[in-house]
């Protein structure tokens, strides 16, 4: 089985291919700004590296979010146009959670930095599982959260992801319809917020 991992969450781009629990080639480049102009030709720049079509590809996993506003619009928007065109499953996957898939401790939380001190956040027991759904939150909030549960705080950038753990977490995860896919902003941007 080989799955296209693609992430355009943050500033980075990450793209990488797996196959039968091997890395055959992870693409990681900051990127800010720049995503529309270089995630489909990092795409094609993974396939060719491992000799592969891109119907050689049997499911995708993209993460929808929570992050950049307009990073996770083109990672959903390539996704879905691949997995329509080549009619491969496509599974989402969570930015805060992919951020602590392969680590160990008691409880986690994960951020991601929303400015003004606020915080796009996840807290997961040992076994990954939501203790609080994903959720906008602010500092006097977590700190809340850090007193009571005690977590292994991860804020680290998305080079440290574990491509591996995170396929094998995702991989029997129910697919969605391409049709159906859309980005997980938890919070939509102060400017879109301020028209409603």
């Amino acid at each position: 089985m080989r799955y296209l991992f693609i992430d355009t969450s943050s500033a980075d781009v990450s793209i990488a291919i797996v196959e039968n629990d091997n890395i055959l080639v992870n693409i990681f480049k900051n990127i800010p700004n720049k995503h529309s102009v270089y995630t489909v030709s990092f795409i094609d720049e993974a396939l060719k590296k491992c000799n592969l079509k891109p119907n050689d590809i049997d499911k995708i996993l993209v993460v929808t979010g929570p992050g950049s506003f307009t990073g996770l619009r083109i990672g959903v928007t390539i996704a879905k146009i691949y997995g329509y065109v080549l009619k491969k499953d496509i599974i989402e996957v969570s930015s805060l959670k992919a951020k602590i898939l392969g680590k160990k401790a008691k409880y986690f939380l994960s951020l991601i930095d929303a400015r003004n001190n606020n915080y796009y956040t996840g807290l997961y027991d040992s076994n990954y599982n939501e203790i609080i759904k994903e959720s906008f939150k602010n500092e006097n909030e977590i700190n809340k959260l850090i007193e009571e549960y005690n977590p292994l705080i991860i804020k680290e950038n998305n080079e440290n992801y574990d491509i591996i753990a995170i396929i094998n977490y995702y991989k029997n995860h129910n697919s969605c319809n391409p049709h159906s896919l859309v980005p997980n902003y938890l919070k939509l941007p102060q400017a879109l917020e301020d028209k409603k």
